[in-house]
């Protein structure tokens, strides 16, 4: 797992005005204005390449918050970035550029505080996210990593300098480490294993144009190129047949199917 200062959860709370259960004492349900613009698309660049992805998916709106000792004002910098965040995102033109989004791929209508939740699965746009909305067994989600990862500019790799793996190593620091290359993963290891003896690794691909994905490993050695080359092949192909201007589903559809195979396509990889 990559761990980073931004706020995250003050970010999901304001997204939800307030209403996620771990944001407030007395949760509420999430009004339909709320589900409505958690559906709508997001259009933005990441190195250099369009990318259409549901707000639903973005996990990482906070960017540095002002760590002031009021957490009311922390709070409202918060909604504040996100707001704005929304209103230069939510329109076509001029799609905002950015150095790396968080994004995650999740069954997004299963919410075990509020299964009313799912209502969200109709308002989505795309096919992907409708297949994986309400089925967390789908084959896309079986090849895509479990948590979240980022996509990011090639140019930019030094936005993550205030990121850090399970065993306190700059992502900056690991990703100098590495020669990246289009559809070929890179890994890079911590030095020190966890304490439960787990070896985390910081793994990127290179997808489209200076676009390209960074995201966490781990276990033993063949388990992490297998993971690395596994999991990167599935993010190349969900950013290029689901992110793009045009959805293309059943290529993506096809690709998950086959990277669910015990045997996954292989390729040199950097320790």
């Amino acid at each position: 797992m990559i761990f980073r200062r931004p706020l995250w959860i003050i970010a999901v709370c304001v997204l939800l005005g307030a209403h996620a259960v771990a944001c407030s004492p007395s949760p509420k349900r999430p009004t339909d204005a709320d589900i409505a613009f958690l559906a709508s698309d997001a259009h933005v660049i990441v190195g250099g390449v369009p990318l259409i992805i549901p707000f639903v998916a973005l996990t990482g709106f906070a960017e540095k918050p002002s760590f002031s000792v009021s957490e009311e004002k922390d709070h409202q910098a918060a909604k504040e970035r996100l707001e704005r965040f929304g209103k230069a995102a939510g329109s076509r033109a001029p799609a905002p550029s950015f150095d790396n989004l968080e994004i995650r791929v999740r069954a997004y209508g299963w919410n075990d505080f509020d299964t009313s939740f799912k209502r969200i699965c109709t308002h989505l746009t795309r096919q992907w996210s409708q297949s994986v909305c309400n089925d967390p067994a789908s084959p896309l989600l079986r090849v895509m990593p479990r948590d979240s990862f980022y996509l990011v500019d090639d140019r930019r790799l030094d936005a993550f300098q205030n990121h850090w793996t399970v065993g306190g190593e700059r992502v900056s620091d690991q990703l100098e480490q590495m020669r990246l290359r289009y559809r070929e993963p890179s890994v890079v290891c911590d030095a020190e294993p966890s304490s439960t003896g787990t070896r985390f690794c910081t793994a990127a691909v290179a997808i489209s144009g200076h676009l390209a994905a960074v995201w966490t490993v781990w276990s033993g050695p063949a388990e992490n190129s297998l993971q690395a080359e596994r999991q990167g092949a599935a993010i190349a192909e969900f950013v290029l047949n689901a992110l793009g201007p045009s959805e293309n589903f059943p290529a993506l559809s096809a690709a998950a199917f086959e990277l669910t195979k015990p045997t996954v396509p292989t390729g040199p990889l950097n320790r």
